[in-house]
């Protein structure tokens, strides 16, 4: 049986670190047999910029294009509409914006991708830049929330609380994948294997050398739970929507025993 070659992880270069437009990742999906294409860029908020993502006044291009890419390509790759973007309970507020998007803007799926965060205090963090594992814990809990929430359908990177390298993995870590994973199976919120991380290289942390995500020990946790994931490309470029990292992403899915979707059911 021939399997899907499927990515739901995609930016343009409306989010100022990426190359390429919707049209030009279609092109490259048709080149390299790619069946589906969740284009997923950096979403914007309407009254800060967190940077690294599009302005809001540039969230109609983006929806135009990928709808446009939508429509030429649609005899030869599925490409779906979506944003990857951060839960903040205030964009819950009076006017959803999470439903907003959903509904009025038409995304086939959202992207929970945890970059900043809240912690029970409220304070706003970036998870890779965290000064203790205990905020990782926190992170975990933020990333609980928006799990329950219904309105994301993958969440990008998971483990990239691994990233920070001063720290080595410890019962934080532990805790914090706990709650990842016990709430993705709870939420029905499938887990990425991000094959971005592989592209960054090994770095050297107190416990060895390593990539900085994905980190084998979370991954392990999610074969031991027993759940199946999703292999996403977090394509910055065109060339490497399918590229090595694409494939070693999949093979080590494999290799540890966890079962990759192909297609998710939207």
């Amino acid at each position: 049986m021939e399997h899907i070659k499927s990515n739901y992880h995609t930016h343009t270069e409306l989010c100022k670190h990426a190359k390429g437009m919707p049209v030009d990742f279609a092109q490259k999906a048709v080149e390299f047999n790619v069946q589906i294409l969740g284009i997923s860029d950096h979403a914007p908020f309407k009254d800060v910029d967190f940077g690294y993502r599009m302005l809001f006044s540039e969230l109609d291009l983006y929806c135009d294009a990928v709808d446009k890419a939508k429509s030429d390509f649609s005899d030869k790759v599925e490409i779906l509409k979506s944003l990857e973007i951060e839960y903040l309970p205030e964009y819950t507020k009076g006017k959803n914006y999470y439903e907003e998007l959903l509904t009025e803007r038409k995304m086939d799926y959202l992207l929970l991708g945890e970059h900043f965060f809240r912690d029970s205090q409220g304070n706003l963090h970036n998870i890779t830049s965290i000064q203790n594992t205990e905020l990782a814990v926190e992170y975990a809990e933020s990333c609980a929330e928006a799990m329950k929430t219904g309105y994301f359908k993958i969440m990008a990177h998971p483990d990239l609380f691994c990233i920070n390298e001063p720290f080595p993995w410890n019962d934080d870590y532990e805790r914090c994948s706990d709650i990842l994973i016990e709430n993705a199976i709870k939420n029905n919120v499938v887990l990425e294997y991000n094959a971005n991380g592989l592209r960054r290289g090994k770095k050297n942390y107190p416990d060895g050398k390593r990539f900085q995500y994905p980190h084998e020990r979370f991954w392990k946790k999610v074969k031991d739970a027993g759940l199946s994931a999703v292999a996403g490309s977090d394509a910055h470029n065109p060339d490497v929507l399918w590229d090595n990292a694409a494939e070693t992403s999949i093979k080590t899915l494999a290799q540890l025993g966890i079962n990759r979707i192909e297609k998710i059911k939207l």
